[in-house]
């Protein structure tokens, strides 16, 4: 369990709140996953799953384009990049799987943020996405699945949870000291009215007020207090 967050000392620090909502999404849906080794349908698992990734390719394109992007010459920051690449790619294999019906334009949006993210990935993350597809496409069209089968969706699932982790701590404790450095807080406070809100949803507030709700009362009370520091601006033209 992720401690209590009980300060934000610069504008970027809400990263650690947006991690922690995070942790407990993918730890909720993982939890789905590992259920549903006793049977049943997938209905439950994929519409967390599918809010899960939603929630994640907003948040790394926005990451990319906003955040890692104005970051020239830095190592870290491209690192940061190929990381959500990698997340991307991952989950890719688990959407394709489980791409019927509703998922189709769920699995559309995740192609089309990897066009816009760095090509690099490590050749085990591409095989295992691989390996997923290739388990779930068998069994589509199924009510039922083989226990071997959804223990398999388990692990992949187990593994994209555990990358994300590794990924937030790296971000955490690389990327988030550079954009202190190197940005003001006027630059962060648009940064993280962009992170938060979706100006180009028909529901702009989609992003924060999932956050908010994952929070504890006094974490909340910081991302208020946050919005209403970046409520008044206007984020730069892109």
């Amino acid at each position: 369990m992720m401690e209590d967050i009980t300060r934000l000392d610069s504008p970027i620090d809400v990263m650690v709140l947006m991690h922690k909502a995070f942790h407990a999404l993918s730890l909720r849906v993982e939890g789905l996953a590992a259920a549903s080794e006793k049977g049943g349908d997938l209905t439950e698992f994929q519409k967390g799953f599918e809010f899960w990734v939603k929630q994640l390719v907003y948040h790394a394109t926005t990451e990319d384009d906003y955040m890692t992007g104005p970051l020239k010459n830095s190592q870290p920051a491209r690192d940061n990049e190929t990381e959500h690449a990698e997340l991307v790619k991952h989950a890719t294999g688990i959407v394709e799987f489980l791409g019927k019906g509703d998922t189709a334009g769920l699995e559309a949006n995740v192609k089309a943020a990897m066009i816009t993210m760095d090509e690099q990935q490590h050749e085990e993350l591409v095989d295992s996405a691989k390996e997923i597809q290739e388990i779930l496409t068998r069994e589509m069209g199924r009510d039922k699945v083989i226990t071997r089968t959804r223990r398999h969706l388990y692990r992949k699932v187990m593994d994209m949870r555990i990358l994300e982790f590794d990924h937030f701590e790296n971000e955490e404790a690389f990327v988030c000291s550079l954009v202190r450095d190197q940005m003001s807080e006027q630059q962060q406070l648009d940064l993280v009215k962009r992170l938060l809100v979706d100006e180009s949803a028909e529901n702009s507030r989609w992003v924060i007020d999932w956050v908010a709700e994952e929070l504890k009362p006094n974490e909340r009370q910081l991302l208020a207090d946050l919005e209403t520091r970046f409520a008044g601006i206007s984020t730069a033209a892109d």
